[in-house]
């Protein structure tokens, strides 16, 4: 199993055996899953300081880590590969907030994150997490 220390803002890509995530002080476990139909892996996560697993899986490529808190990643319900939907996970106080859909293109800005979707063209402008709509893990 890899250890990773993250860098706020510079994606991770997981290998087949999934790792550790060291970040700010917390640490996030990937278990590897299953691999998606386009070669893609899915892992399973938690959060060994806290002792909780997180209530979905997450896709193990684009894993950004934001501010001292957050990881910014591909989920979907545990056992599918799809749909996908763009989660912002903290990682200090177990908590998640849904960002509703999937966003496969994201730029950190100044004030912010600007999320697309390439796909269908949405997109969204995050600029504080605080107004997010956080669930327990």
């Amino acid at each position: 199993m890899e250890f990773i220390i993250a860098e706020e803002g510079v994606p991770i890509n997981l290998g087949p055996d999934g790792g550790s995530v060291a970040y700010f002080g917390s640490e996030i476990d990937f278990q590897y899953e299953m691999e998606s139909p386009h070669g893609d892996g899915i892992f399973s996560a938690k959060l060994p300081l806290l002792e909780r697993s997180l209530p979905f899986w997450l896709y193990g490529q684009n894993l950004l880590f934001l501010d001292a808190y957050y990881l910014l990643a591909e989920t979907v319900e545990k056992g599918s590969c799809s749909p996908i939907c763009s989660m912002l996970i903290n990682i200090h106080y177990g908590q998640y907030a849904s960002l509703g859909q999937w966003y496969n293109s994201v730029r950190i800005e100044e004030k912010g994150i600007r999320l697309r979707n390439d796909f269908n063209g949405s997109s969204f402008f995050l600029e504080n997490p605080k107004e997010l709509q956080w669930n327990e893990i």
